[in-house]
């Protein structure tokens, strides 16, 4: 997430797209929203599509906003009490899931990252017959720069 690689293929997101916004697609059903955090990192829109069509949880529910910003938020991980060094139960609706630590937060001297959270700013949605029409027209972008090397 910290250099906007795309989180299939592992290429640089923001050499795509006719603006500076990213993509980000998430496993939910509600929208995204703003100042939402995350620990999806961005993504094509071609890249998208192939993980929506491929990826059973996400063909039952997704949601794709295009980002402006995103800054880092914090970590996800797991937070240990800082007597007896034995990990703090989770706040969250799942016992097992990481939990969420802003930066400035003093528990995160005590926190096992896994993995960086970041804040969404300037979140437009995108439904999926949008995202697959952004995919056509990334498709036909780069078969125009294939064809010019």
């Amino acid at each position: 997430m910290r250099y906007d690689l795309c989180a299939v293929c592992g290429e640089t997101v923001l050499s795509y797209g006719a603006d500076d916004r990213t993509l980000y697609l998430l496993g939910a059903d509600t929208p995204i929203a703003e100042g939402e955090t995350t620990t999806a990192p961005p993504l094509h829109s071609v890249c998208a599509v192939e993980s929506i069509d491929t990826c059973p949880p996400l063909r039952r529910s997704h949601v794709a906003a295009l980002v402006e910003y995103s800054p880092l938020w914090g970590v996800a991980g797991v937070v240990f009490d800082p007597v007896t060094l034995t990990p703090l139960p989770n706040p969250g609706p799942r016992p097992d899931d990481l939990q969420h630590v802003h930066v400035g937060d003093k528990e995160i001297r005590w926190t096992l990252a896994s993995f960086t959270v970041h804040s969404l700013h300037g979140v437009t949605p995108v439904s999926t017959d949008e995202l697959r029409e952004m995919a056509e027209r990334q498709r036909a972008i780069e078969g125009r720069q294939e064809g010019a090397d």
